[in-house]
């Protein structure tokens, strides 16, 4: 039977404990498909009786909108069936299944508690869209984040780009794919919320995001057993419910948008091999697929990248060899399109490629245009046969610049065809038979374009000579990233007197330190909320002063002489409320330079220089006479409360025969 409805409303009947608080996540989307979608939120403690009303926003009537209870499945940290694994205790989760929905249509939701709506923050767009049918050809947009989830301006930049983009091209997103790291530093609940559903809250409530697990997520949840905050953030289909293959398992999966067919697929801790679950599964999905013959795009994405120089080795990590010798080929086979990555805190495009299996990566034999693919600038698209085609050519992008950053790049991949090394997201607009990608950096600049054109029946030929990518090639525009122009000079300072002061970091306080040659990862280091504790960097905890061989250090390094030359620091410290911030300033003993960062953001440095192409100049200085260098300029980067400061420390030269960092924080009197 067939009704118009204004309002329907799907109950679940909860018992009571006492008062129910407002929403405390979401609300949110999730698992979307032609006739369905899930709605997800928190609250923090039950609700009486709660419900979704929700209608179409154009007024169309829709059939079966009529649901009863069990729509709404409960969970909190107690339930005998999937409880929330690392949540407070007064939780409670709420996932509507609205079901009997129109395909491709607008429909506007609240959430209720009975009769009662409840409030959610007035920037909040509580709309959703249902899928296109299986197999339509509609003009979709993607945006595609990765390594996202720290929490601190960078992420809120690029996403704030992303919001800016669609409000001046008047298009909005269709589809949220984010492929990992979206809740530094171990993924648990706490850090979803506050480095994901925060900071994503106002396109969350209207845009599903598809997800594929990182290894930071990792850390707290488990793709094998299906549990963790990851599992409860997400509500993935396992049953085939928004297209594809059934997987049984919510770690990997796929899904239909019109005509584009996308698999999401866990990189991180399952078997990767061709023996293995999920390998045999995308198989079996990609054959059905074909098959049915309604999908003319191929879309994959997971976390570890097949092809990647930045800040991680896809020639040397035992996952992202995996995943190009043994998921690759079964993707190629079944004529992938585009291939979706992060987990390297860099942009990396490569040129259409097909066979490129081998370890180390080679450009021979595997490049089928060595193109730019962009047509503004006086080349080609890349082009492919229509339909999905065995053999016909892939795209690889790893995109895991959404918040993290590299400081600089491992290398140069020999398949890439840009390389940027700035924080951004990725577009993809597919409007018939052609697919058009672009980088989009966090002031809302496109960096990188390309597209693929299909049609009709493509051979290509393999380049013997390819173009090939070079040093010059990565565009080093990020703030951070050794040899870029933008962010502050690093310069040196003249140092003062020591003043008559109170101490805020007293001398010879912990610090947190990285040492044995390691660098840091990105940048995040420098910032409020990083965790050493989480991070894959050996960090460790000491008392400054930091160094070796001349009886001033508190904390020795002694595998420093001979082996490398840069020691890095940090310390969070409060600021009372009353303290005249332009009256702080860095007491500091050192041996030969350093830098110092403050809340994120490098200010200055003394006897460090850094070249553009990324190098480091160092001269020398002897350590005995502290100076002091007050951050009175600096004072607006401070604020009452917590903050962080972080250091480097610099030797001239690898078989330097000392090295002293001493810094300690003073109030001047």
């Amino acid at each position: 039977m067939k009704s118009i409805l204004c309002l329907t409303l799907l109950l679940a009947a909860v018992p009571a404990s006492g008062e129910a608080g407002g929403i405390t996540r979401g609300p949110y989307l999730q698992l979307a498909a032609p006739d369905r979608i899930t709605i997800v939120w928190r609250t923090d403690g039950p609700l009486k009786e709660a419900a979704v009303r929700f209608h179409p926003k154009a007024g169309d009537p829709a059939a079966a909108l009529v649901s009863s209870g069990d729509a709404i499945r409960i969970r909190t940290g107690k339930s005998p069936s999937s409880p929330l694994k690392d949540a407070s205790k007064d939780t409670v989760q709420y996932e509507a299944t609205l079901s009997g929905l129109a395909p491709d249509t607008l429909y506007s939701y609240a959430i209720h508690d009975g009769e009662t709506r409840l409030a959610v923050p007035e920037d909040l767009t509580l709309t959703f869209r249902t899928a296109p049918k299986p197999g339509t050809a509609k003009s979709t947009r993607l945006w595609v984040v990765g390594d996202s989830g720290t929490g601190a301006l960078h992420q809120a930049l690029v996403h704030e780009a992303m919001r800016r983009h669609t409000a001046s091209t008047g298009k909005p997103m269709d589809l949220y794919l984010h492929v990992g790291d979206m809740a530094y530093s171990r993924g648990t609940d706490e850090q979803f919320q506050k480095n994901f559903f925060l900071p994503y809250e106002t396109t969350l409530s209207h845009l599903v995001c598809w997800a594929a697990m990182g290894n930071h997520e990792g850390a707290s949840s488990n793709g094998n057993k299906g549990v963790g905050p990851y599992f409860d953030a997400y509500v993935c289909p396992t049953n085939g419910e928004a297209g594809g293959l059934a997987s049984g398992s919510e770690s990997y999966y796929s899904f239909d948008h019109g005509n584009i067919h996308c698999i999401a697929l866990n990189s991180y801790d399952l078997d990767r091999t061709p023996e293995g679950a999920m390998a045999r599964w995308l198989e079996a999905d990609l054959t059905q697929t074909r098959e049915k013959g309604q999908a003319r795009w191929l879309i994959a994405f997971w976390h570890h990248p097949p092809y990647s120089k930045g800040t991680h080795n896809s020639d040397t990590e035992k996952p992202l060899v995996e995943m190009r010798e043994h998921i690759m080929p079964i993707l190629e086979r079944h004529g992938v399109d585009l291939v979706l990555a992060g987990h390297s805190h860099i942009y990396e495009r490569s040129m259409l490629i097909h066979g490129a299996y081998a370890t180390p990566s080679t450009a021979d034999g595997v490049i089928l245009d060595d193109g730019t693919g962009d047509p503004r600038d006086g080349g080609q698209p890349y082009q492919k046969s229509a339909g999905l085609v065995p053999a016909n050519g892939t795209v690889s992008i790893t995109t895991g610049h959404g918040g993290a950053l590299g400081r600089k790049n491992i290398g140069i991949h020999p398949l890439m065809r840009s390389i940027v090394m700035d924080h951004g997201s990725t577009v993809i607009e597919i409007e018939g038979d052609t697919l058009t990608a672009y980088m989009l950096d966090l002031r809302g600049a496109e960096r990188d374009r390309f597209a693929i054109v299909k049609g009709g029946v493509v051979t290509h030929t393999v380049v013997a000579n390819p173009w090939m990518p070079d040093a010059t090639t990565p565009q080093r525009t990020g703030e951070g990233v050794e040899g870029s122009p933008n962010g502050p000079a690093i310069s040196t300072v003249t140092p003062l007197p020591i003043p008559a002061s109170t101490p805020l970091i007293p001398r010879h306080s912990e610090w947190d330190y990285l040492a044995g040659g390691a660098e840091p990862e990105t940048t995040a280091w420098t910032d409020l909320g990083f965790d050493p504790s989480g991070e894959e960097e050996a960090w460790k905890r000491g008392e400054a002063g930091f160094g070796y061989d001349d009886d001033d250090d508190r904390t020795v390094i002694a595998d420093m002489e001979g082996n490398y030359t840069t020691l890095y620091i940090r310390r969070e410290f409060t600021i009372p409320e009353g303290t005249d911030l332009k009256k702080i300033g860095l007491a500091i003993d050192y041996d030969d330079g350093f830098v110092v960062h403050l809340n994120g953001r490098r200010i200055f440095a003394q006897n460090v220089g850094i070249e553009k192409d990324g190098e480091v100049e160092v001269d020398s200085h002897s350590a005995g006479k502290p100076e002091y260098f007050s951050l009175k300029e600096h004072a607006a980067i401070l604020r009452h409360g917590l903050n962080v400061i972080a250091l480097e420390g610099h030797n001239t030269r690898i078989d330097s025969s000392d090295l002293t960092l001493d810094p300690w924080l003073l109030v001047e009197d």
